[in-house]
């Protein structure tokens, strides 16, 4: 007998001969419920989506007692074997990177004859849900601290040579108490290992592709670093470095072809769009052109992440020292201002000059430049 618990009145219902994800009524509350399909210890509640070779479903693991995400390898899939070595190559690569702003992979293997990975289910939602439109520009200090969270997993990874190869809104995450997590790392990188062999290309964002990835397939983890760049200047300003009048050209304008005038970024006039070649280079405009208060250091280090060259680009611990630095002086800035408050509203305390705590301030700064660089 198979049996589910109703999430509704929490009465137990026997499904036994129905279909899997048949959709149900509980007969005590009206609550409905999809009938989950069982592997052995899994249990697939819910289908998400398909995703390349992967099914990937809501569900539970009962081996590790845990809400999870399972991709299911699709046994009919063309090249399964293929694709299985794939698969088993970038689980036991990814067993092996962990950190707390990283979705880890939990279990993997094989059940009832059908290859599976398990990665934690999370609360919360991911970046994609931001709408420029609707919700106006982000704070940026808030967009500095997700940024900074997100940088820290990068940085292990990136040490570990274990690129993400897929980094977007969609795959930054944020659950229920804040935490900052990368997800998706193992269906990233597989997809991008199964297009590079069969030299295609069609799963990439055309917004967050790096330019030596819609040249020829291959990227290291300086590619990641460029589509970091894309979601950074994106969740400061609302805009995409990188626009065209469809997904080709948006694809081809990161490509250095020819420069031409950058006010022609943002342009929306319709033209067709045969080949990369007929594509013009457009570099990005700074961010703070876009946003006037948008820090300095940051716009900065975000046009050098978009750099064309991968080798031109920063690295994730210079990134890291970058976003240190400018929140430190922040907080020094922070912390003179509370001061002088405290200055002005304390009779028994003479004021200052500015001139004299200017100097105190600028050789803490230069201390700082000497901790972080």
């Amino acid at each position: 007998m198979s049996e589910t618990v109703c999430t509704g009145c929490g009465g137990v219902i026997d499904y036994t001969g129905i279909d899997p994800f048949t959709v149900c009524e509980c007969s005590d509350c009206g609550a409905e419920l999809i009938i989950p399909l069982e592997l052995d210890f899994l249990k697939l509640e819910k289908h998400i989506r398909r995703q390349k070779c992967f099914e990937v479903y809501q569900g539970f693991d009962s081996s590790n007692n845990i809400n999870s995400m399972i991709f299911v390898l699709d046994p009919q899939c063309n090249d399964y074997n293929e694709c299985l070595q794939l698969a088993k190559r970038e689980a036991e690569v990814l067993t092996t990177l962990k950190h707390a702003n990283i979705c880890p992979l939990i279990n993997y293997g094989e059940v009832a004859g059908h290859f599976f990975i398990c990665e934690p289910f999370m609360d919360g939602y991911s970046l994609s849900s931001y709408a420029p439109d609707s919700q106006g520009v982000l704070d940026v200090e808030k967009v500095v601290d997700v940024v900074q969270a997100s940088a820290l997993g990068l940085a292990v990874s990136h040490h570990k040579e274990i690129p993400h190869h897929d980094l977007c809104a969609e795959n930054v995450h944020i659950d229920a108490r804040g935490n900052v997590r990368i997800k998706n790392f193992f269906i990233s990188r597989f997809v991008a290992a199964y297009e590079h062999l069969k030299e295609d290309k069609s799963s990439v964002s055309p917004y967050y592709i790096s330019p030596e990835k819609a040249e020829c397939v291959l990227e290291d983890k300086r590619g990641d670093i460029f589509s970091f760049g894309v979601l950074f200047f994106y969740m400061l300003t609302g805009k995409f470095p990188f626009v065209g009048r469809n997904d080709m050209e948006t694809v081809y304008s990161r490509v250095c072809k020819k420069e031409k005038s950058t006010e022609q970024v943002f342009s929306t006039t319709e033209h067709r769009i045969l080949t990369p070649e007929t594509v013009e280079y457009v570099p990005p405009v700074s961010p703070a052109s876009i946003r006037p208060d948008i820090p300095a250091p940051i716009s900065n280090i975000i046009l050098r992440m978009l750099e064309y060259h991968p080798y031109k680009r920063p690295t994730m611990p210079e990134i890291l020292d970058v976003i240190s630095l400018y929140k430190a002086q922040e907080q020094q800035a922070r912390e003179l201002v509370a001061a002088q408050r405290d200055m002005v509203t304390t009779k028994t305390r003479a004021i200052p000059k500015m001139g004299n705590l200017s100097g105190r301030l600028n050789k803490e700064n230069e201390k700082r430049k000497k901790f972080f660089f």
